[in-house]
C-alpha cells in the first residue's frame, strides 16, 4: 500500500506568480496574432561581440510603439470609479528566467522608457538582472518582499496597486510586458497578465519570419487598434532598429 504523500510548503517565487495570475484572470484578456517578416536582422545580431538578443529587439520595438500608440500607457482603474490612468513614459516589464534563493524561478525586471535606449544598453540590463544580487533590481526585492507577507496582507498589497492607483500599478508592474520562451523551442499561447498589453513572440525563422502575438485588456484597447501596433512593431523593427544595428556595427568593421 503506498504512503501518504507530503506537503511542500510554497516557496516565494511560486507565490508571487500564483498572485500573479490569479489577479490576471479577473482581466477580460485578448490576444491577437501576426506572421512578421524581420529580413536581415539576424545577420546584423550575429555580427556583434555580444549578441544582441530578440527579447531587447522586441522589447524595444514596445518602447517605440508605446510612444506612438498612448493606450499602451494606460490602464483601467476602478477606484473611485472607473476611469483611465495614462503613464507620461512607458516602463517596459520583462519576464526574466533566472536563479533565485538556489531555485529556477521567473520575475520581471522594470525598464523605464526602453524606447529611448540602445540596444546595447538594453541587452546589458537584461543581463544584469539574470546573474546579479536579487536585492540590487528594485522589482526583484519588491516581489519576495511581498510574496512572504501573511495573505491577508499580500491581498491589500495586490487590490491597492492593481486597482486603486494607476500610477502604483506602472511603478510596481509596468506599463507593457515582453515574455518568450522561444529559446526553449516552444511558443505561448495563453498569456496571462495584469497588464493592459502583453508581447510574445516564437522562434525567428532563418529568413526572419515569426509569429508575434499581442496579449491585450478588451476593456481598454480593441482588436484593431492592436493589429495596427503589431504592424508598426514589425515596421520600426525593419526600419528604426534595423538602421541602429548597422549603425553601431560601423566602429566594429572601421
Amino acid at each position: 500500500m503506498d504512503g501518504r504523500g507530503k506537503r511542500i510548503p510554497l516557496h516565494w517565487t511560486r507565490q508571487f506568480i500564483a498572485d500573479l495570475v490569479t489577479h490576471s484572470k479577473k482581466i477580460p484578456l485578448c490576444t491577437i496574432e501576426k506572421e512578421l517578416c524581420l529580413p536581415g536582422i539576424e545577420t546584423l545580431r550575429s555580427r556583434f561581440p555580444s549578441r544582441i538578443g530578440w527579447g531587447s529587439i522586441f522589447f524595444k520595438a514596445m518602447g517605440l510603439a508605446s510612444q506612438k500608440f498612448q493606450v499602451l500607457r494606460q490602464t483601467l482603474t476602478s477606484f473611485p470609479y472607473p476611469h483611465l490612468y495614462e503613464h507620461p513614459k512607458s516602463i517596459g516589464s520583462m519576464a526574466i528566467n533566472r536563479l533565485a534563493d538556489e531555485r529556477d524561478a521567473v520575475l520581471f525586471g522594470l525598464i523605464k522608457d526602453p524606447g529611448e535606449m540602445s540596444l546595447v544598453e538594453i541587452s546589458r540590463q537584461f543581463a544584469a538582472m539574470k546573474t546579479g544580487p536579487l536585492k540590487e533590481h528594485r522589482a526583484f526585492h519588491r516581489a519576495k518582499r511581498t510574496s512572504q507577507l501573511p495573505m491577508p496582507l499580500r491581498v491589500l498589497f495586490w487590490n491597492y496597486a492593481l486597482y486603486v492607483s494607476g500610477y502604483t500599478k506602472a511603478k510596481n508592474f509596468g506599463t507593457f510586458g515582453v515574455s518568450s520562451v522561444s529559446c526553449f523551442g516552444a511558443n505561448t499561447l495563453e498569456l496571462l497578465t495584469p497588464l493592459t498589453s502583453s508581447l510574445n513572440y516564437g522562434q525567428v525563422n532563418s529568413d526572419g519570419a515569426t509569429l508575434c502575438r499581442l496579449t491585450f485588456d478588451h476593456r481598454v484597447v480593441d482588436g484593431a487598434e492592436v493589429a495596427r501596433i503589431l504592424g508598426y512593431i514589425e515596421e520600426v523593427i525593419n526600419y528604426q532598429i534595423q538602421k541602429e544595428l548597422q549603425f553601431q556595427l560601423i566602429p566594429l568593421v572601421a
